[in-house]
């Protein structure tokens, strides 16, 4: 099969998984069982007011709600757990320690199954007490898969003694359901928004002593190695409250993360080709240094015409960091949109689905868009054999070669060079009756200065067609 098909099916169908609103799943592989892995959390300090959450939002920014303490999850081996929890709970694969901003301290034995993850039991400091609860039956904290609509009902009972004669018991319930799937930005993140499903929890606790809760949590859990279960932000309501509460009486959201060997910042852009209004039609090219510490292990720009369905195209070429991209010629005038994705090496080899797009949160939010004023004349059919032109070497650094063949027929041609936008900077004349002629251009314009870097556009223009090549130069 032609790899030019190859790849245009490649992406295409990378295009349809990653921008048709595609389905998010947290599977197994995703839950942190890593030994050293710590994240800390910003937690606010008293009840604030926000907007009822809402199921057909795309895309949550949580870095501004208020905070001021901090909250951390250690994932420790069991044995290192105090005395005598870790015996208490012979099946646990991890314990995670939790340091609230209360100043509560929570150690939690967990384990897993190929269907959930599951708390076996707690070893609890607070108020100057401490607690060991051994959950019957187990908690299920999380289904695998996690994935949008999805729901399930965990429940457990804890019984010890204060002390002896004075039993102590309580009964949790939680109703969760997946209830939105979009994309979530959290301290931790910087500018980039991570696709994540939101599970919404109605909780109900109440124990022997009279106490009863029933409270409202949301959820935002993202694919990939992260603390506490893949949950990156979460919000609980005041005691009492409905699920479209406005009252937040806790807060958190991840502001720093350590997996021991895992890279999970995504690649980063800059100085990304922005294309202003022209009357050139095209091609156009855009370039972008794309950086990231493990390097790029995908990528691809993705344009529209006139708000339409976006079509994939991989890159041209690499130079060093600094990445290529053609956007086709117009027929016609319209608007053009485009922006650009990119996966490191790191996720691609390990599978782990975070990817950062230039513009931030492209496309839902926001993507470069353009107004091409003047499409390309479209050759008549008649005209039979069409021009060639060929440049070369492309990238160039200090000589461009410029290999014309006109079609018969022709009477006027002419060989020009156009900058991005649409600026004629050099024009070559081409003698009367030549058929095949060879030039060369060293990046100058027409006073002999020489150009900056960039994207040039080589033309031949006939009386029957045009033809245009995108050059780069580099110097």
């Amino acid at each position: 099969m032609n790899s030019k098909i190859v790849c245009g099916i490649f992406f295409t169908a990378l295009m349809m998984v990653l921008f048709a609103q595609p389905e998010v799943y947290i599977e197994r592989d995703d839950v942190p069982f890593v030994i050293g892995q710590w994240a800390r959390y910003d937690q606010n300090t008293d009840i604030f007011q926000w907007e009822p959450f809402d199921t057909t939002r795309l895309w949550w920014d949580l870095t501004d709600y208020p905070g001021g303490n901090t909250a951390r999850v250690h994932l420790l081996a069991p044995n290192q757990g105090i005395p005598p929890a870790p015996d208490t709970f012979p099946d646990a694969k991890i314990v995670e320690l939790d340091t609230m901003g209360s100043g509560e301290v929570v150690w939690s034995y967990l384990s897993d199954t190929t269907y959930f993850f599951y708390v076996q039991g707690i070893d609890m400091e607070q108020g100057g007490f401490r607690f060991i609860g051994n959950y019957r039956p187990d908690y299920n904290c999380y289904v695998y898969p996690i994935y949008d609509g999805a729901s399930w009902l965990t429940a457990w009972t804890w019984t010890y003694e204060v002390y002896p004669g004075l039993p102590y018991s309580a009964n949790e319930t939680h109703h969760k359901r997946v209830v939105a799937m979009g994309k979530v930005k959290v301290p931790f993140s910087g500018d980039q928004f991570w696709p994540c499903l939101v599970i919404q929890d109605s909780m109900g606790f109440s124990d022997n002593f009279g106490s009863q809760e029933i409270r409202w949590i949301y959820e935002w859990v993202v694919p990939g190695r992260f603390g506490g279960g893949n949950g990156v932000a979460a919000a609980q309501s005041t005691n009492g409250a409905n699920q479209n509460f406005v009252l937040v009486e806790n807060f958190f959201k991840l502001t720093d993360l350590y997996v021991p060997g895992w890279d999970l910042r995504c690649p980063d852009f800059s100085n990304t080709t922005i294309w202003p209004d022209t009357t050139f039609a095209g091609p156009f090219i855009v370039s972008s240094i794309i950086t990231d510490s493990t390097g790029i292990g995908a990528d691809s720009l993705f344009y529209n015409i006139d708000g339409g369905q976006f079509i994939g195209v991989a890159h041209d070429s690499v130079v060093d960091s600094l990445y290529y991209y053609t956007i086709p010629q117009v027929a016609q005038t319209c608007t053009l949109g485009y922006f650009i994705w990119a996966e490191d090496s790191f996720s691609v080899a390990n599978g782990v689905d975070i990817w950062n797009t230039d513009p931030i949160c492209a496309p839902e939010s926001t993507y470069y868009r353009f107004t091409v004023t003047t499409g390309i004349d479209e050759s008549p059919e008649e005209y039979g054999v069409k021009g060639i032109l060929d440049c070369y070497p492309n990238p160039f650094h200090t000589r461009l070669n410029i290999s014309c063949s006109l079609p018969p027929g022709g009477i006027n041609h002419d060989v020009a060079v156009f900058d991005p936008s649409g600026r004629l900077v050099k024009e070559f004349s081409i003698p009367v009756g030549n058929r095949s002629i060879d030039l060369s251009w060293d990046g100058t314009d027409f006073n002999e200065i020489a150009l900056p870097n960039g994207v040039y556009f080589v033309e031949l223009k006939t009386d029957k067609e045009k033809i245009v090549v995108p050059v780069v130069l580099i110097r």
